[in-house]
């Protein structure tokens, strides 16, 4: 019996090893600067979930990057934007989503629940913390295991595929240019009165926690953050639980400037469903938005 343990150790410990070895030398190269330098022009900078990424056409905002990503969580923005102004010192605006969503507890699903957490963390680890990595570990522990897993699987399957060296493209998100066209066939369903039946009264603690953060993070790097609320189909509007979100945004983020486009006028077609503008819309509004970031008008009058 003891042979066989120490045969095992033996055949066990070479393996651990070349999985750390590998692990620190994915870490190494995935910090380079390099990967993350956006073109010197870039002066604002749109993160987000799914609504900015498929409102905001980036070719049509001047000096603008969109880096939305459907999905994600405050915690995971904020490790990103630490990055991002950390290796591109021009941008001077970060102008971030803050809708009724992301002050749900809906949010915790998008931390901590297994599909969004091992899609978000195999993207981010690296940029993370400890205190990102302890908090996560200690809320779902299998997932970050899990993905640990499938961060050297696949970034070993690359570093053999690209001869040492790591697939050149990230994605950390960016416009969508969305064809979907859903919105009459949702209207026609029940899907409104589903929606009021699953409707999440709670609030994120952990999605505010970190939107905080982002704005300290802000501060820190001398960069403007402004919020921004994205256009919704106005049969979407009565799922919303308005009065607690502007109670939010008041108390916690009140004194930050806020662009609130959810009633900018959009027809059914450019719509891909209720919540999410189409390419269409998307040329629509970003060409407003662009006027909105050109002029530094951050206050938005109902007459657009």
């Amino acid at each position: 019996m003891k042979n066989f343990i120490i045969k095992l150790l033996f055949f066990i410990v070479p393996i651990l090893l070349v999985l750390v070895i590998a692990r620190y030398y994915i870490i190494y190269l995935k910090q380079d600067s390099q990967r993350y330098r956006l073109s010197s022009s870039i002066e604002n900078l749109i993160v987000g979930h799914s609504q900015p990424e498929c409102a905001l056409n980036d070719s049509l905002i001047l000096k603008s990057k969109n880096m939305s990503q459907g999905g994600e969580s405050y915690l995971y923005t904020y490790v990103k934007l630490q990055k991002i102004l950390n290796v591109n010192p021009s941008i001077k605006n970060v102008y971030l989503s803050f809708s009724n969503n992301q002050v749900s507890s809906l949010m915790d699903e998008w931390t901590f629940g297994e599909r969004s957490l091992k899609a978000k963390y195999v993207s981010y680890y690296f940029a993370m913390d400890a205190q990102e990595k302890e908090l996560l570990f200690k809320n779902n522990w299998q997932a970050v295991v899990q993905s640990e897993f499938t961060i050297i699987r696949n970034n070993s399957v690359d570093l053999l595929k690209y001869k040492g060296k790591l697939n050149p493209k990230i994605y950390w998100g960016e416009y969508l240019y969305l064809k979907r066209d859903k919105t009459d066939s949702l209207l026609k369903s029940n899907y409104i009165e589903n929606l009021k039946k699953n409707r999440k009264s709670k609030i994120s603690d952990i999605n505010i926690h970190y939107l905080k953060k982002i704005v300290a993070l802000c501060k820190l790097k001398k960069v403007h953050i402004f919020l921004f609320r994205t256009p919704i189909h106005n049969a979407l509007k009565s799922t919303l639980e308005e009065l607690k979100f502007q109670s939010i945004r008041k108390q916690y983020f009140g004194k930050i400037k806020y662009i609130d486009a959810i009633d900018f006028p959009i027809s059914n077609e450019e719509f891909g469903d209720l919540e999410h503008l189409n390419y269409r819309g998307a040329k629509k509004f970003s060409i407003f938005f662009n006027t909105i970031v050109q002029k530094n008008s951050h206050i938005i009058k109902k007459n657009y």
